[in-house]
């Protein structure tokens, strides 16, 4: 597994949760979408499935 597939630490996941619900719609698909480029190509695919 690459260092990029390995979870978050719980507290660093917490503070993501709080800014990705303080923001827009428009703006959490952006947040979405950076964090899927950090997956890699299929990544966001395979950890769904």
């Amino acid at each position: 597994m690459s260092e990029l597939m390995q979870p978050y630490p719980a507290q660093i996941e917490a503070q993501m949760q709080r800014c990705y619900q303080s923001l827009s719609e428009k703006d959490r698909r952006r947040y979405a979408a950076i964090e899927a480029v950090k997956l890699g190509y299929g990544g966001q695919v395979s950890r769904q499935t």
